[in-house]
């Protein structure tokens, strides 16, 4: 079973994750294949991560206009929001503890 720090960190992350991509589907890039180019620059290392990389490509594929942002985005944000439930906290206790500074770093990466 995972420590109550081990599911805190796990919110966080999720959380942030969800933020990052909000931040990248805010952009509306007129082409939807340089997401994942965008994505490349995330200190999060995104695009390492499969299944975000592999719903990513398969969206696109499929023709989806956003490539599965949306999809991808409400997970994460699920998923933190599980996370808290679990640990009977808000997400706004998780996302209180983020420092500003850091969001902006994560939402200046999708910028560029």
């Amino acid at each position: 079973m995972l420590s109550e720090e081990e599911i805190q960190e796990r919110a966080k992350y999720c959380y942030l994750v969800a933020y990052q991509l909000s931040c990248l589907r805010s952009r509306e890039l007129a082409n939807p294949a340089h997401y994942l180019e965008v994505l490349e620059k995330s200190s999060l290392r995104l695009t390492e991560d499969e299944f975000i990389l592999m719903t990513m490509e398969h969206e696109f594929r499929m023709g989806s206009t956003d490539c599965g942002l949306d999809y991808l985005t409400a997970l994460y944000e699920g998923f933190a929001h599980a996370y808290c439930e679990v640990m009977e906290k808000q997400l706004a206790s998780i996302r209180d503890q983020i420092p500003g500074d850091f969001l902006d770093k994560l939402a200046a990466e999708m910028d560029h």
